[in-house]
């Protein structure tokens, strides 16, 4: 393909599809490749756990945005297929570890250290959580995991997140969507 037949547009979901119209109406356009990441913002900002999420996701898709997005996609001719880079659990808190800055990455489901000692420190605080073994990541890509339907977070808080190693979390959708005859 050359970059004339390929296009691409991110952060859709809110709003009209003017913008994905017009790169449809490109005479030459053979593949489209949209991101739209309304329920992953959903998802970052739920308090209400997945209840509130999926009452959220509900109402969103309500007001006709995927519709119309699949409408004008195979109107247009497009196949049209559905991803996820993830899925996404309701976790209870455990409690925050604070460790300063000695987390390369301090996510809510898992923590990345660079030392084995960092680490062990606070799996010691954190018994349920899983030592993850650096297979095939770098040698100091040294993650622990929170225990199953938890997160490193305020003790009691809700969340729903993602990045563990749930079945949930790991499982994504790849669905061909196509006209009903």
């Amino acid at each position: 393909m050359t970059q004339h037949e390929v296009v691409y547009a991110k952060g859709l979901g809110d709003g009209d599809l003017d913008k994905v119209s017009e790169l449809l109406s490109r005479p030459r356009v053979r593949v489209v490749g949209l991101v739209i990441d309304k329920v992953d913002r959903i998802m970052h900002g739920m308090e209400l756990g997945s209840a509130g999420m999926h009452n959220q996701v509900r109402q969103w898709a309500r007001q006709g945005f995927m519709r119309d997005l699949l409408e004008m996609l195979q109107t247009q001719g497009f196949q049209v297929y559905l991803a996820s880079d993830h899925g996404n659990i309701e976790a209870k808190g455990g409690g925050r570890p604070r460790e300063g800055a000695v987390a390369d990455l301090r996510g809510e489901r898992v923590r990345v250290y660079s030392d084995p000692r960092l680490r062990a420190g606070i799996k010691e605080r954190f018994p349920k959580s899983l030592e993850w073994p650096p297979v095939g990541l770098p040698e100091d890509y040294l993650a622990l995991i929170a225990p199953p339907r938890a997160a490193f977070v305020r003790a009691g808080e809700t969340l729903v997140g993602h990045g563990g190693i749930s079945v949930e979390e790991l499982l994504v959708p790849f669905v061909e969507i196509r006209r009903r005859q």
